[in-house]
């Protein structure tokens, strides 16, 4: 390009910038106006609208308030005329009867006050005038009324006054009088009510109005802004079409592409995480984050052991499938694990045991391996649902068959029962050795009946009693109910209990089996001359909604029983709630069953810690 053709060009070019800049001050200019002249609108229409709001407001609450010390009056007056027959007066009913009129009175001259300004600036419906005209009149009339039925009363007192004179007639004329008077005064605040509420409908149906017209001038506004802006897009696009199109064309594609794959990775429920070859985290999705408290700065420049250190067993996994040689396969495993990276443990609260199954797949970009993807798949409720499944179908199949048992067996176990207490009766204590044989078959019998009662729990469960229980008071009735247990084995009870603790809607025989089905687990889990540690608190709501299995929102009471004994195994933790299953020699393997479901109904949750050779905590929670 010559020189010549240059100079002819620089005109052009000082035309394109200075239309560009006259046209942006002129949109700037013309938003500027839409701006201030739309916010002015807006601010005198905000204005309007919160007198208006606020006058409504003041309005309907005086409106209840005469409602109220309607209410009031006649609460007072209900507690003043039983206290007329009695030989001495008592005199605080009568004042706060008194206080009741009084209080009543200043509403009304309130009321008065502001419903006359308000009829006087025009600024109500004249439907809402008569209203307030009708409450005006009925008030006195309610008043006198109330005064009617006190007064007849008083009448009784007087020794000269006949009690004939007193008739049912002028009760029942008083007494109607009352409600027919405190009847009209109810309707007329109702219709004061509906037509204030009317009222404000109408004035806000103007004010949507208004808002309607400002918002068509702003938009016309914004029709002529937009016209000049397609003018000056025109002329810029003229100059520079092929470039903003070239560019727009690559900025969006990238755009869309990372925003898609973004979108993609992060809608997934489940933790990903992307890593390169050498362990470096490449990317991390929302839900991994979100799960463990994590940000973004924690992860910055670390690799996925940094990552996982909440999560060990999961890096070890990683650290051994990356050693695999095979590195286009994918890799799965299911690992327990305990999360470490937890707010509450801040605050006190055990790490919870999940379930995940690892996968850990090729990162493939143009057909080269360049990293790793690792999923991580959270399957502990799943487990528990089918678990649960399992237990059902458990309980499905041996329903009937226990359910036809416990009822043929029930009555003649009652019968045994009662023969041998016959016998032990007849026996005496001369015949020690058949004394002992007595005892055992009693023994026997009992052990039976327990078995039959357990049964018939399990196919006919009832829902709790509520009634409002004292959980501590509770515990001392079931250590009293174990008493020959706990003496027999010199069992020591610590009971640690938490002081002012808060009542709750509970069945106290449920709970009084449950207890006492833990304690005697405890004690039988423990040796001789050992102790079992009973302990109660409550537990804030901020701690109690972690449990996903009731509506903790107010908070819940946790009930502990903890022994020094042998302890649990892994498979008999994980067995303990199934149906029976039993570890005792001579037990039924319902107990713990039984246990777990009177906890349920009531919207509850059982948990055990246990090592073995380190003894056993059952922690009862119960929302309140």
């Amino acid at each position: 390009m010559n020189s010549s053709s240059f100079k002819t060009d620089q005109p052009k070019l000082v035309l394109i910038f200075s239309a560009l800049t006259v046209g942006f001050l002129f949109l700037l200019t013309l938003i500027w106006l839409i701006g201030t002249r739309s916010v002015e609108k807006l601010q005198a229409i905000s204005i309007l609208a919160s007198d208006i709001s606020l006058d409504y407001q003041n309005r309907l609450t005086m409106a209840a308030r005469i409602r109220e010390e309607e209410v009031n009056v006649v609460a007072q007056a209900k507690l003043v005329r039983p206290t007329r027959n009695l030989p001495v007066q008592v005199a605080p009913f009568g004042i706060s009867l008194a206080e009741a009129r009084q209080s009543f009175n200043r509403t009304m001259d309130d009321s008065k006050k502001l419903w006359d300004e308000r009829a006087k600036l025009q600024t109500i419906t004249q439907t809402e005038i008569i209203a307030w005209r009708q409450v005006e009149s009925a008030a006195p009339e309610f008043l006198a009324s109330i005064e009617g039925l006190v007064t007849l009363d008083e009448t009784r007192l007087k020794p000269e006054t006949d009690a004939s004179q007193i008739s049912t007639g002028q009760t029942n004329f008083n007494q109607d009088a009352f409600i027919a008077a405190r009847d009209r005064l109810d309707e007329a605040v109702t219709r004061l009510r509906n037509a204030i509420i009317s009222d404000r409908a109408e004035i806000l149906k103007n004010i949507a109005s208004q808002q309607s017209i400002a918002a068509s001038e702003v938009s016309r506004m914004r029709l002529g802004a937009f016209f000049f802006g397609i003018l000056v897009a025109a002329a810029v696009f003229l100059v520079t079409r092929n470039q903003i199109m070239a560019l727009r064309q690559a900025i969006r594609s990238a755009h869309e592409a990372q925003d898609f794959a973004r979108s993609v990775f992060d809608s997934q429920s489940n933790d990903i995480l992307v890593m390169a070859e050498n362990g470096e985290l490449l990317a991390v999705n929302q839900a991994f984050f979100k799960r463990y408290h994590l940000t973004p700065s924690e992860l910055l420049l670390q690799d996925y052991r940094g990552a996982l250190a909440h999560l060990p067993e999961v890096a070890l996994f990683i650290k051994n499938a990356l050693l695999l040689s095979d590195k286009n396969s994918t890799h799965r495993e299911r690992i327990k694990v305990k999360t470490k990276r937890v707010v509450r443990q801040s605050q006190g609260i055990p790490a919870e045991s999940r379930l995940l199954d690892v996968y850990v797949s090729p990162l493939t970009i143009d057909r080269e391996t360049r990293g790793r993807v690792v999923v991580l798949v959270d399957v502990t409720e799943e487990e528990h649902v089918r678990e649960e499944l399992r237990r059902n179908r458990t309980l499905s199949a041996v329903g009937q068959i226990t359910a036809q048992v416990a009822h043929e067996l029930y009555n003649p176990i009652g019968a045994v029962k009662l023969n041998i207490d016959l016998l032990d009766m007849q026996v005496g204590d001369g015949d020690q050795d058949l004394k002992q044989s007595v005892a055992r078959l009693k023994r026997g019998a009992e052990h039976l009946s327990t078995i039959v009662t357990d049964l018939r729990y399990l196919t006919r469960p009832r829902d709790p009693e509520r009634r409002l229980t004292d959980l501590n008071k509770l515990l001392d009735e079931v250590v009293e109910l174990a008493s020959d247990r706990l003496d027999r084995t010199r069992t020591e009870v610590v009971r640690q209990y938490t002081s002012n603790l808060q009542t709750g809607q509970f069945d106290p025989q449920q709970l009084r089996k449950v207890f006492l089905n833990l304690l005697i687990n405890a004690v039988e889990a423990s040796a001789q001359n050992s102790r079992v540690v009973l302990q109660t608190m409550f537990v804030p709501p901020t701690e109690a909604v972690r449990f996903s299995e009731f509506n903790g929102q107010h908070g819940a009471l946790r009930v502990s029983v903890v022994d020094f004994g042998a302890g649990m195994s892994e498979e008999t933790r994980n067995r303990i709630f199934e149906a029976f299953y039993t570890t005792k020699k001579n037990g039924t393997g319902l107990g713990m069953m039984i246990t777990q479901e009177i906890i349920k109904k009531h919207g509850g949750k059982i948990e055990i810690e246990s090592q073995e050779g380190e003894g056993t905590r059952v922690s009862v929670f119960l929302p309140v």
